[in-house]
Formats: C-alpha cells, sequence, structure tokens
C-alpha cells in the first residue's frame, strides 16, 4: 500500500516551509509534491520516503494532515505515453492525479482513484508497471 500526505496549509508567507523544514529535520525525503492552492489555504500532497513518520511529527506540530492510499504508476516518457493510461482509465473515478519525473526514460503518475484494485488490475493487465513503495523509501 502506497501512502501520500496531504498537507493543509495556510495560503501565507512561511507556511511551506514550516512544513517542509519539519520534514528535513526528521531525515524524511521528499520524492514529489503538488501543491493546489486558493487566495487563504493550499492542499499539499506528497510522496515522502516514511510518511508515517512525517504525519505525526506534523500533527505534533498541530499542523493538519491526513494519510491517504494512492496508486503509482511508471510511464515511458514519450509522447502520448500519459494520454494511453488516461484513456485506458478513464471509466473510473479518478479524483486527482500529478505526474513526477523519476529517471530520464520514466515519470511517475500518482493517481486517488476511487476504485483502487479494479483500475490497478487493469493497469496492469495492460502492460504498464505499478511503482512499489519501496521506490518511495530513502530514494
Amino acid at each position: 500500500m502506497i501512502k501520500q500526505l496531504t498537507v493543509f496549509i495556510e495560503n501565507r508567507k512561511g507556511s511551506l516551509t514550516k512544513v517542509t523544514g519539519l520534514i528535513k529535520e526528521a531525515g524524511i525525503n521528499i520524492i514529489s509534491f503538488s501543491l493546489a492552492d486558493t487566495e487563504n489555504y493550499g492542499l499539499l500532497r506528497m510522496m515522502v520516503s516514511d510518511p508515517n513518520k512525517a504525519h505525526e511529527i506534523l500533527k505534533d506540530n498541530n499542523i493538519s494532515a491526513s494519510l491517504t492510499e494512492v496508486t503509482a504508476v511508471d510511464i515511458k516518457n514519450t509522447p502520448g505515453t500519459l494520454h494511453d493510461l488516461l484513456a485506458l482509465i478513464e471509466s473510473f473515478d479518478i479524483q486527482y492525479m500529478y505526474v513526477f519525473s523519476n529517471r530520464d526514460d520514466l515519470a511517475g503518475v500518482i493517481l486517488k482513484i476511487t476504485e483502487k484494485e479494479e483500475a490497478e488490475k487493469l493497469i496492469i493487465e495492460s502492460g504498464f508497471k505499478l511503482i512499489e513503495k519501496e521506490f518511495f523509501r530513502d530514494n
């Protein structure tokens, strides 16, 4: 099971560096992140090397955070591959997604899919490779 750390942060000076500073001090690596913000707040979604520890540290410092189970997929870093993956799973309820670069020839896609098991089965059967949780450990 791959866990993503989601942090609710105020959209004000220093909020993001407080979060990243606490994670740095704990020796946790941030492998990828996505930040969606509005005028007053933001949602910071992160793949980190130790999501449980990061979650506890943030909670201990009164920062609103949660852990969510997500699907991570390797895609070739070539034209059309992201489209092929999305077309394959378009019938599923994809709540959000973001892409990160993990090697020259591959990128990773993080997906929050309601029908996770069914979608993962289809993804694998179609020749895509899921990224295992070990990839995110001290990478």
